[in-house]
């Protein structure tokens, strides 16, 4: 049907508006240097901020909370 191709169309465009405009805007933050890079405490290097440990050198991130153990 011809009406299906211009749905699915729009929902496409929309998409394609969504994702550029994401883009554009990490762009705009990394050249604006409004992006920073946690870095451990022990070793320097970069690290993720949803763990409680650092991968590379194993030390505990200072402020985080203790885990729940009542699960």
């Amino acid at each position: 049907m011809p009406g299906d191709n211009l749905v699915r169309d729009l929902l496409e465009i929309a998409v394609l508006v969504a994702l550029g405009g994401m883009v554009c805007s990490a762009v705009r933050r990394l050249k604006a240097g409004r992006v920073h890079v946690y870095r451990c405490h022990a070793c320097g290097r970069p690290t993720s901020r949803a763990y409680p440990d650092c991968r590379h050198c194993g030390v505990t991130r200072p402020g985080r909370p203790p885990e729940r153990r009542d699960r």
